[in-house]
């Protein structure tokens, strides 16, 4: 059976939801000479076939990558690049010298491609290591992205040839190998000298930050002006300083299980402040603001004597709970929580709505004389720093954001999981 006729059962077995591992082979036995006519019915066949097609140049391997590239060098003989983009991320570990040398194409998305290729290989990808580091450096946020991935994929495995790279060189690689270093949260290999270039790497690409939307679960606002009272308010030490990537990946692993000499064991936990965003400092620490672990009035009361001012909010879609507090000066000075009823402390600010001018207030219904309408986590925020979500390009960013950790000593390396820079 001839290709065209082959790549027409594929679409029949496809649509019939039928096996297409044999049609797939079949496709595949040619070997280089099928490749041409695969890679030109890309974007011609339905997405659920163009797996089909994918898998059968992935059989043939090297010979089948080199003809997708060139497809793409003349772009107008390819149907549907988005499509053999897919092709192209999607060869096995046989390819990763053509993921290398593409890696070096003039053309920008074959060179996208390949770092994706590479990142779906993971570990069997570690040739390619001292290929895709540059790219951390890249001026364009996309690839620079793309790179992380790729060398996260690759692992912490590769630690130690990239501070081999740091000491021994060569030269024009030192800068991307510490940046894979920093990737990957291998910081623990590099000596002190490498330590400083470190900081010195985060705090320029701090200063390149920008504004963008943070989570609105739970977080503190001070103002900041006065926001470095809240260190020792809090408890913290060894604090860094940290892009807005690093601090939100921190808070996927915030919390770490130490043991004292003495056999003792504690809980540590990292807390990461925002950059200055519109007179605000952020602060999260989701979870040693759980209630089982620090009680959030005690610590916006003892932050609020230190910065002036500190509110809490938090808000949990699934159960439809709400709390945002405001302290001043070391004492509650109002609080709105709702599980299953409301319930108010302290009297109304100036920008709160009293209840009763609610138009669906029912008088018979018993509230509290200081309950008012503001029973929203982002309206209370709204009316009283800002919103996390609607923070964007608008909004003004001063400085750069700060990791600290609630026990001496612990370290940022004992910490799972690769701070993203």
């Amino acid at each position: 059976m001839d290709q065209d006729a082959l790549i027409a059962e594929l679409e029949r077995a496809t649509k019939g939801r039928e096996p297409t591992d044999a049609i797939v082979r079949r496709l595949a036995e040619p070997g280089a000479d099928a490749a041409p006519g695969l890679v030109a019915a890309v974007g011609t066949v339905s997405p659920s076939a163009l797996w089909g097609l994918r898998d059968a140049l992935r059989l043939i391997g090297p010979p089948a990558f080199d003809v997708a590239v060139a497809a793409r060098t003349r772009a107008d003989e390819v149907p549907d690049w988005r499509e053999l983009g897919h092709v192209l991320r999607g060869f096995d570990e046989r390819c990763v010298p053509q993921y290398r040398a593409a890696l070096a194409h003039p053309v920008k998305e074959i060179r996208h491609q390949a770092l994706g290729g590479l990142t779906n290989l993971g570990e069997a990808a570690a040739d390619a290591l001292t290929d895709v580091i540059p790219f951390l450096n890249a001026p364009d946020n996309s690839t620079r992205y793309t790179a992380e991935q790729a060398v996260r994929a690759i692992g912490a495995g590769s630690g130690p040839v990239l501070a081999d790279i740091r000491r021994n060189g060569p030269a024009r690689m030192r800068r991307h190998a510490l940046t894979a270093l920093a990737v990957i949260g291998e910081a623990d290999l590099l000596d002190e000298p490498d330590r400083r270039a470190l900081q010195r790497l985060i705090r320029v690409k701090a200063a390149l930050d920008s504004p963008e939307a943070l989570p609105a679960h739970q977080w503190i606002a001070v103002p900041g002006a006065t926001y470095e009272g809240l260190f020792e308010a809090m408890g913290l030490h060894d604090r860094i300083p940290c892009t807005l990537s690093m601090g939100l990946s921190a808070a996927e692993n915030d919390s770490v299980d130490v043991t004292d000499p003495d056999g003792t064991r504690h809980t540590a936990y990292r807390v990461f402040v925002t950059p200055e965003l519109d007179g605000w400092r952020l602060v999260y620490a989701n979870t040693p603001l759980a209630p089982a672990v620090w009680k959030y009035t005690d610590v916006i009361e003892r932050v609020s004597a230190a910065c002036g001012q500190a509110q809490f909010f938090a808000q949990d879609e699934h159960s439809d709970s709400m709390i945002w507090a405001v302290a001043l000066d070391g004492v509650l000075r109002r609080r709105y929580w709702r599980n299953e009823s409301p319930e108010w402390v302290g009297e109304p600010m100036d920008w709160e709505t009293p209840l009763t001018d609610d138009p669906d207030y029912d008088p018979a219904e018993e509230y509290a004389p200081n309950a008012t309408t503001e029973a929203d986590t982002n309206g209370a925020a709204w009316a009283l720093s800002l919103v996390p979500e609607d923070i964007d390009e608008d909004t003004t960013l001063r400085g750069h954001g700060w990791l600290a950790i609630s026990r001496a000593g612990v370290g940022h390396t004992a910490f799972a999981g690769a701070l993203r820079i």
